[in-house]
């Protein structure tokens, strides 16, 4: 894919999630108000706070407030260090989405393809609570998280440079879809999209490491409406996109009830994963309105900070 076309391609999805960041207003204000109520070290909100305790010291990055800078510090070495604390650190919000090639795929019945839709949400969701004076980062990007105006404009940067061309094949790397391992303040939240139809063995390794680590998750699997419903019938030949052989059913109606069954045990265990490590699993149609799935997505988070707050 071209890198201008790829360029666009994101340009468009920013746009796209600051629409939907403006539809929302009610949410935004209500995540401030959460923010300005926070106290006793869960979910500091970058202002000073009950129970402060210092954490760590960090290099100055774009999107850091001057004040925040620690001059004693920063006078020992020849770059800008910020004095970090762990009430401050510990509302970080963190997002993956999942870059396997298999998220490239669209149906006719779709309104865009899993990949698309993925990373519109994930901005969607990071504009909002940067907006709102929250931190966020992306897993795997170089940086820390960060806030405010600029802070959405390194992240949307960071996003594009692991965005999944449309046109992906086989040869791409399957291990994206799923997140490496990664340490994390305690208490940080992190928020997954894919479509986590990966081995369910693979994918609770990967919950436990991030629960080990007190990390509150949310995951929202992503799937194409052919994906759930198996409305094929006739001669049909599948492809994976993860390099395996394809698959020709003479009659693939023949198939549909156990697909169906297998795709709801996956989901229940995918809900068991989720359950036994306090996270929360939604799950979101490409054939369904983005507007839906942000709004269930922020219900939750401010929900989960409001609470703990």
């Amino acid at each position: 894919m071209p890198a201008s076309a790829q360029a666009a391609r994101i340009a468009s999805l920013r746009a796209q999630a600051e629409a939907l960041c403006a539809a929302l207003p009610p949410w935004m204000v209500k995540a401030e108000r959460v923010a300005n109520t926070g106290a006793h070290g869960a979910h500091g909100r970058r202002r000073v706070g009950l129970g402060e305790a210092f954490w760590q010291f960090r290099r100055y990055g774009p999107g850091d407030a001057i004040r925040a800078i620690d001059w004693r510090q920063s006078a020992r070495s020849s770059h800008l260090f910020v004095r970090e604390t762990e009430w401050e650190a510990a509302e970080t919000l963190w997002c993956w989405c999942d870059m396997g090639p298999g998220m490239a795929y669209r149906s006719q019945f779709a309104g865009a393809s899993k990949a698309d839709r993925a990373m519109l949400l994930c901005l969607a969701v990071a504009g909002l609570l940067m907006g709102a004076g929250e931190r966020v980062g992306l897993l795997g990007a170089e940086g820390p998280p960060r806030t405010g105006q600029l802070g959405f404009s390194r992240f949307v940067e960071a996003l594009a440079e692991k965005a999944l061309p449309v046109d992906a094949v086989a040869s791409e790397d399957i291990n994206r879809s799923l997140p490496s391992n990664q340490s994390l303040v305690r208490h940080a939240k992190l928020l997954l999209f894919g479509d986590f139809l990966s081995p369910l063995d693979e994918i609770a390794a990967v919950i436990r490491n991030y629960a080990d680590q007190g990390v509150q998750g949310y995951m929202m699997q992503i799937l194409d409406p052919t994906e759930e419903d198996f409305p094929f019938a006739g001669r049909v030949m599948f492809h994976d996109g993860s390099g395996a052989e394809d698959i020709v059913f003479g009659r693939a109606q023949s198939v549909r009830a156990a697909y169906r069954e297998e795709l709801n045990r996956h989901r229940a265990g995918l809900q068991t994963i989720c359950q036994d490590a306090g996270w929360r699993l939604t799950v979101h149609r490409t054939d369904q309105t983005p507007q839906l799935a942000l709004l269930g997505l922020y219900r939750c988070l401010a929900d989960d900070m409001r609470v703990s707050a």
